[in-house]
């Protein structure tokens, strides 16, 4: 079975490889953007995939500062 876009093999792990995978979603997006003139596309863009993308760093970077506790707490208790 091939793949439909470059990733890793398996579940995707967001605190290993959570930017690359948001980064395949804007170059997606990028794109799709010029082939997509419409009233529809203009919506989406504004009222999806902008809060979407804005979200999903908010969340990488929250999940990337408690990994970075989460370590210091094993490294202090080794």
């Amino acid at each position: 079975m091939s793949r439909a876009y470059p990733g890793p093999p398996g579940p995707a792990r967001p605190d290993r490889d959570g930017d690359q995978q948001l980064r395949l979603l804007e170059d997606a997006w990028e794109k799709a953007v010029p082939f997509w003139h419409d009233d529809i596309a203009r919506q989406f863009g504004t009222h999806h995939w902008l809060p979407l993308r804005h979200e999903s760093r908010l969340y990488l970077e929250a999940l990337h500062a408690m990994m970075d506790v989460l370590d210091a707490a094993v490294r202090d208790t080794e």
